[in-house]
């Protein structure tokens, strides 16, 4: 779920306009890639202040939780620090000559910034027990002890993605995402295709089953099971901690079609919705050979508990795929059985299966869907994914709006003053 970081500041005249509070890392941390996060510091005044800097700060921060205790005595039950930092000074009166403060004027004052990020960063992590966020600031920093400073503060989101990204555009061997699996058995050959190892929490999930029999015995298959495990591994190298967990999560069925040849569907017969079902809840399904069947699986979302995969090697959350297919035959005291386990990569469920698809013309002037309904199908929208679409159509309209108005002002003298503001 999203994390809320309180900031209290009573200054409501100085804010920070981002033109996205979205940074997409593209591809595994060794990817050479730089992203960048812009928007403007925004100051608002019903009458002049002095001031001796304004200064514009992005920071990430790691907060860990050990209910177990930690340090030499162990009880210290968590852990923060910060994991990037970077400033940017967009003004300074310091070093002025006789003088070492500025008075502001009273109106619209306007700064804007540019980060670069390097694709190295860690990703936005929200698991139960250990976090990694990012958010950035803004002070101005006013001369005297008794004269606060005017602060404010943005959350934003660090998402990965395992889009192409431009080293591979133009290597002529881009690897498959699909995984496939074959094992030879005495008495038949199995073969595992799954669709896609690189897939968003919250959507449909392919797994195609192929048995092939070898001999005329009547093989048979009795269950098809599919579990998604995570391994979350926390470390904190500062106390020698580590912890290490392992979750399971049954993957539900969406849908089962037949892919069996067309010309051997006359032969073969099709298998009846209910066993197909009760080959995956139950161990006694009792399905005669040849089978070949695609299951659409649903994949559990961060409101089940599951977490994207991470990098980070002091919040490392792997997954992997369990698959154990069931085999009997006639005359046989022991039934066959086949377990896999295939590493695969979940993604944000912030980031569904269509996100590399470019906007339509109207949704890129308007900054809204040129439908109502843009969620692709499969994907089960959990809460903080609704939160964050809503969040990015708003702040779009936001900064479109602010740069036009900023435009008109510019070539406006004529513009009104700001409103004024009354201290207590």
């Amino acid at each position: 779920m999203p994390v809320t970081v309180p900031f209290l500041t009573g200054n409501k005249q100085l804010s920070i306009e981002l033109a996205e509070p979205v940074v997409y890392l593209r591809g595994p941390p060794s990817n050479p890639a730089t992203h960048v996060l812009r928007g403007e510091i925004v100051l608002v005044l019903s009458k002049p202040i002095s001031a001796s800097s304004v200064v514009v700060k992005i920071t990430g921060k790691s907060h860990m939780l050990w209910p177990e205790g930690i340090g030499s005595r162990g009880t210290k039950m968590f852990h923060e620090k910060t994991v990037h930092e970077q400033n940017i000074i967009l003004e300074s009166w310091d070093h002025q000559e006789n003088h070492y403060d500025k008075t502001i004027n009273a109106g619209l004052h306007r700064w804007p910034f540019e980060f670069l990020l390097p694709n190295r960063l860690t990703e936005t992590i929200e698991d139960d027990l250990a976090k990694v966020f990012y958010y950035v600031s803004v002070t101005v920093h006013r001369p005297g002890l008794s004269v606060p400073n005017l602060k404010s503060r943005r959350e934003i989101l660090l998402l990965r993605t395992m889009t192409t990204y431009d080293s591979a555009l133009a290597s002529h061997n881009l690897p498959t995402t699909s995984i496939n699996v074959e094992r030879q058995l005495e008495y038949c050959e199995a073969h595992v295709c799954v669709e896609t190892a690189i897939v968003s929490s919250g959507t449909q999930f392919p797994i195609t089953l192929t048995l092939t029999p070898h001999t005329k015995n009547d093989v048979s298959l009795e269950s098809f099971n599919v579990i998604a495990s995570e391994q979350r591994i926390y470390r904190l190298p500062e106390y020698g901690a580590r912890r290490a967990e392992m979750f399971d999560f049954k993957l539900k069925l969406s849908s089962v079609s037949n892919t069996n040849d067309p010309s051997l569907r006359h032969v073969v017969k099709e298998v009846p919705p209910a066993q197909l079902k009760r080959a995956l809840t139950t161990k006694n399904a009792h399905i005669p050979l040849p089978f070949s069947y695609r299951f659409v699986l649903k994949l559990p979302n961060c409101v089940d508990g599951m977490n994207h995969s991470t990098f980070f090697n002091e919040i490392e959350l792997r997954h992997c795929l369990k698959i154990s297919i069931e085999l009997s035959v006639p005359d046989q005291p022991e039934r066959s059985i086949i377990n896999l386990e295939l590493p695969f990569t979940i993604l944000d469920c912030r980031l569904k299966e269509d996100y590399a698809v470019l906007p339509t013309y109207e949704e890129a002037l308007t900054g809204e869907p040129a439908t109502d309904d843009s969620t692709p199908a499969g994907f089960f929208a959990c809460p903080c994914y609704l939160d964050y679409k809503k969040k990015r159509r708003c702040i779009r309209q936001d900064w479109m709006m602010f740069r036009q108005q900023s435009a008109a002002s510019a070539n406006d003298d004529s513009s009104p003053p700001p409103p004024p503001y009354y201290e207590k």
